[in-house]
């Protein structure tokens, strides 16, 4: 089996385990992952045809390196996603547990959904930008790649709403409920 092949079958595997780490947020993430590489690979075969004009190519060669990093970006988001909350339920394990350290956990956990969301929902722009310039033959691949976009959207949402009842720090909390009903309207 090529490697590829082995790491997706690796995740999917850890997703469907009975222990809740990786969850929703790293698949949220994940799947901002791919949407971000489907993106690079539309790009690719698009500035490599011979077919393509000078301007399109022009066009989209900057976004390369922006939209590798967003794709690196939610790579690492897929791992802190599940380390956060590996924390977290490792923290409420503990007796007595230390609510203090707890609370720093959930917030952590909290976070990395947020940050995931907001970085989805700038390279779901970009992707918006860059669609009319995509080569036909692969533009399914561009499409593909903001409905995996859109679906990290709102598995980010449902784990924003999970998290909420959790957070104590009140500007945290407000700042989750915008994220919330923005991704929900967005999704609409």
């Amino acid at each position: 089996m090529v490697t590829w092949q082995k790491g997706a079958k690796c995740f999917v595997d850890a997703l469907a385990d009975k222990s809740s780490v990786p969850g929703g947020g790293s698949a949220a993430a994940f799947s901002a992952a791919m949407g971000s590489a489907l993106l690079l690979m539309a790009i690719g075969v698009t500035l490599k045809r011979k077919a393509t004009l000078q301007e399109d190519k022009d066009f989209l060669t900057p976004y390369v390196d922006q939209i590798a990093e967003y794709k690196n970006d939610f790579k690492n988001l897929t791992v802190e996603d599940a380390a956060a909350y590996h924390e977290v339920i490792n923290l409420k394990k503990q007796i007595p547990v230390d609510e203090s350290k707890l609370a720093k956990a959930q917030i952590k956990a909290a976070e990395i959904p947020l940050l995931t969301a907001q970085k989805a929902q700038e390279l779901l722009k970009i992707a918006e930008k860059i669609e009319s310039k995509i080569a036909k033959i692969i533009v399914s691949d561009a499409l593909c790649a903001k409905a995996l976009l859109l679906a990290s959207l709102k598995c980010c949402s449902e784990n924003i709403k999970t998290n909420l009842p959790y957070v104590t720090d009140a500007n945290l909390k407000n700042k989750l409920s915008q994220a919330y009903n923005e991704i929900n309207n967005l999704c609409q």
